[in-house]
């Protein structure tokens, strides 16, 4: 896959980033080469000293251009660097009459490979760009062979640290921009596939709560008629047939029903619950089933709107398994915030059971209660054992 086969904010990102570590090593290489410049300059005996105070302004100028030029980058801002770097190679040639000392003959290396010489790291690509690298190039040299003229032979291991300075620039340039599309290309598979994985997963989660859905509601209503449904008015079962066939149609057609719930009661968005609302509701619909709930406690449930709606349908399916496997037809809630945490108890004196033998990942009480009260930052405490009721502990914290 090529950049141009990106999405364009794929493409974007990836001219930035590229444009970005360019111009991070352009001013790297430049700054380093002017920095050892300053310091060869200011050696003792290096040169006079006026001539000295000159060439460290002239740096002090490169320097400042190098940086305007990789912060704000400007065709303006490449020249001007490129030729204070030459006047500064002037300014400690001249004064020497050509004949370079060690400290002199460094400093004009230094500025010839990177304090100009980086400039090509930026210059690679397009073809225009590779034209002017060209030219800077050339210039340089020429520059140098100019100034050179009648000196000592030792100025060719010069040309050939400027020559090194300028191939290992352009070849760095070269090898990031052909190499950062292959780094953008994994980044962006890599992107995609945690996308898809993600969107796999919400759509699991989904799944899996329409499961907790059917069991907390369409398997009880087909679980009390295939017990006849005794105990329980016609008109209770006629309406919750109803309620529940709606229920289905909705999740067949792909919608996410709110509430997210059948039967007679409704989740509130606001902050507060209060008992003569759902909570009293729900003391209806199970009353018509036969199950008669006493309410203890607080009259409010300060929750927000998801937390809410996992603590309510983890409380009914609480009081469904206190209908359908205890035994008895009455179950005590307990309601309690204490400003940091919302706490309900569901107690009966049913049959009870040995929590140990739920097993594991059984949709039901593992699922619709712990599993859902959990996954909202909750947690749930069961105590029970046979013949000795069960008592559900459902703590939200806010």
């Amino acid at each position: 896959m090529s950049p141009s086969r990106l999405s364009p904010e794929e493409r974007d990102r990836f001219s930035w980033q590229l444009a970005r570590l360019l111009y991070r090593t352009t001013r790297l290489f430049g700054l380093t080469g002017t920095a050892v410049a300053a310091v060869c300059v200011s050696m003792p005996d290096a040169m006079a000293l006026p001539n000295a105070v000159s060439c460290l302004a002239l740096l002090a100028a490169l320097a400042a251009t190098q940086l305007l030029m990789t912060h704000r980058p400007h065709t303006l801002w490449l020249i001007l660097a490129f030729s204070i770097g030459l006047c500064t190679i002037a300014a400690i040639y001249m004064p020497a009459g050509g004949q370079l000392n060690m400290a002199t003959g460094s400093a004009i290396a230094a500025i010839g490979a990177w304090g100009i010489g980086s400039m090509a790291t930026i210059l690679v690509s397009s073809w225009g760009q590779l034209i002017c690298l060209g030219l800077g190039f050339a210039s340089t040299v020429a520059y140098l062979l100019v100034l050179s003229i009648g000196t000592n032979p030792r100025t060719g291991l010069l040309f050939a640290f400027v020559l090194a300075g300028w191939v290992i620039s352009t070849l760095f340039g070269t090898w990031l921009r052909s190499s950062f599309p292959r780094v953008m290309r994994r980044i962006s598979s890599i992107g995609r596939a945690h996308n898809v994985e993600r969107r796999a997963s919400e759509t699991e989660a989904q799944r899996h709560r329409d499961a907790r859905l059917l069991h907390d509601t369409v398997l009880a209503t087909l679980t009390l008629l295939a017990h006849s449904g005794v105990g329980v008015p016609a008109a209770a079962l006629r309406s919750q047939a109803q309620s529940d066939g709606l229920l289905l149609k909705r999740l067949r057609l792909g919608e996410t029903p709110q509430p997210r719930q059948s039967g007679e009661y409704t989740l509130t968005n606001t902050a507060e619950l209060a008992l003569g609302g759902t909570l009293e509701a729900l003391r209806g619909r199970f009353g018509s089933m036969g199950l008669d709930i006493d309410w203890h406690g607080s009259g409010q449930i300060g929750l927000p709107g998801k937390k809410l709606e996992a603590f309510i349908l983890a409380l009914s399916e609480c009081l469904e398994n206190v209908r359908r496997h205890s035994g008895v037809n009455e179950a005590h809630v307990t309601l309690s915030d204490d400003g940091e945490v919302v706490r309900g108890v569901v107690t009966d004196a049913g049959s009870g059971f040995d929590p140990a033998t739920v097993p594991h990942g059984k949709l039901g009480f593992a699922d619709s209660v712990v599993a859902r009260v959990r996954d909202s930052g909750g947690s749930v405490r069961v105590f029970s054992a046979p013949s000795a009721g069960t008592t559900v502990v459902l703590e939200m914290p806010k």
